[in-house]
């Protein structure tokens, strides 16, 4: 596989983990009854502070690499055209 494929693979695999902390803490608010809809909001606020932390993290991460990985493969592409 080429860098350029595993870079867009690191990015495809952020922006699923950012993804799911958002899915996650629909499930978490699903759950839960709410009898009105003006808690809503807290309740959505609260669930996210529960799932915050490792996934945004992670996903931020994984973001970073992949960038990286696509950056050197387009500096190493560009190289081989110089020399050619």
């Amino acid at each position: 596989m080429s860098k350029r494929g595993v870079g867009f693979g690191f990015i495809a695999l952020g922006v699923i983990t950012f993804c799911v902390r958002y899915l996650s803490a629909a499930i978490f608010v699903s759950e839960k009854e709410i009898e009105t809809l003006s808690g809503m909001q807290s309740l959505v606020q609260d669930s996210l502070r529960f799932v915050d932390t490792p996934l945004t993290e992670i996903s931020l991460s994984l973001g970073v690499i992949g960038l990286f990985y696509l950056l050197w493969s387009e500096i190493e592409q560009r190289v081989q055209k110089k020399a050619w």
